[in-house]
């Protein structure tokens, strides 16, 4: 995202020679149980832990039925902000390397969603959570160069003031599609707008790899957009099951559950590319969430322990 999250202006110095031990101690602390991933830009990279490739690993073992860590969400809760959003990584944690972020509506929504299942917040913060940090962020002018498939009044990327202008990434916008139907909010103004946006952008994308890359800025792979679609719908989202359906149906939206457990997996990015996270531990994770499902609940303790 523009200026953070996945935009670091990564230092020269500091790459590739990062023990792994250090790397809770590089977050001074409060990313304890934070999923570890790698960050790399111009062949240099940086070892990291933050909340939004934990939340997808939370996301992913409560989707197969299976037992979350209380650790993991440990660590999502220390990634909420002092405006009542959530951030990427915990406020004023964030590595040497990153600038600090602004609140965010892809990980407000993955992460109050998963704390509201887990029980760690109730419904009505959930509630608030989304119309103090989502709703209230909307799409009012658009440039004059834009994509075909934006409309005026969808979900914008940041929770800050002042933007005459912001980026939407269509994963992001299916995400937050998910979280308000799951609480109850799909009445909100932007909905429909966010949904007519997915449509709109499904059907410009058609079966072209490169424009199905480009509907999301911020993930470098158009599979974790079908993943996305699929979660949204499993919500109740409507109209999200025929979107699903029709991504996974294309060239580039076939087998995305399987394209992400491979370790090279390119799971987000700053705008387009220019820094990409990968997750090795999070791809291991999902290939043997996928496997398991409730009949390995037994090996879950062990097998865990070894990623946290």
């Amino acid at each position: 995202m523009i200026g953070g999250r996945r935009d670091p202006g990564l230092a020269a110095d500091g790459a590739n020679d990062a023990p792994a031990a250090t790397a809770q101690a590089d977050h001074r602390g409060s990313s304890a149980h934070l999923i570890e991933s790698q960050v790399s830009q111009g062949g240099r990279v940086h070892r990291d832990r933050n909340g939004f490739v934990t939340a997808l690993a939370v996301r992913t073992l409560r989707q197969r039925g299976l037992a979350v860590p209380g650790a993991m969400l440990d660590g999502l809760q220390s990634c909420r902000s002092s405006q009542g959003g959530f951030r990427f990584w915990p406020e004023g944690a964030q590595p040497d390397w990153a600038p600090a972020l602004p609140d965010d509506v892809d990980d407000t929504a993955i992460m109050a969603l998963e704390l509201l299942r887990a029980g760690r917040i109730d419904l009505a913060d959930a509630r608030r959570t989304a119309c103090l940090t989502i709703a209230r962020r909307r799409i009012a002018r658009l440039p004059m160069l834009h994509p075909p498939w934006l409309r005026l009044g969808t979900f914008a990327t940041w929770s800050r003031e002042g933007a005459v202008f912001d980026l939407v990434d269509c994963t992001a916008t299916a995400n937050v599609l998910g979280f308000l139907t799951a609480i109850d909010l799909s009445h909100l103004p932007g909905v429909g707008e966010a949904t007519a946006v997915l449509e709109a952008a499904l059907r410009w994308a058609g079966d072209d790899e490169l424009r199905a890359t480009s509907l999301s800025p911020f993930y470098p792979d158009p599979a974790e957009f079908v993943l996305a679609l699929e979660h949204a719908a499993q919500c109740g989202a409507r109209g999200l099951s025929e979107l699903h359906a029709l991504a996974a149906a294309t060239s580039w939206g076939t087998h995305a559950a399987l394209r992400s457990t491979h370790p090279e997996y390119r799971l987000c990015s700053s705008p387009y590319g220019v820094a990409v996270w990968h997750s090795p531990e999070l791809a291991r994770l999902r290939a043997w969430a996928y496997e398991a499902g409730r009949s390995m609940q037994g090996d879950f303790d062990e097998h865990i322990v070894a990623i946290v």
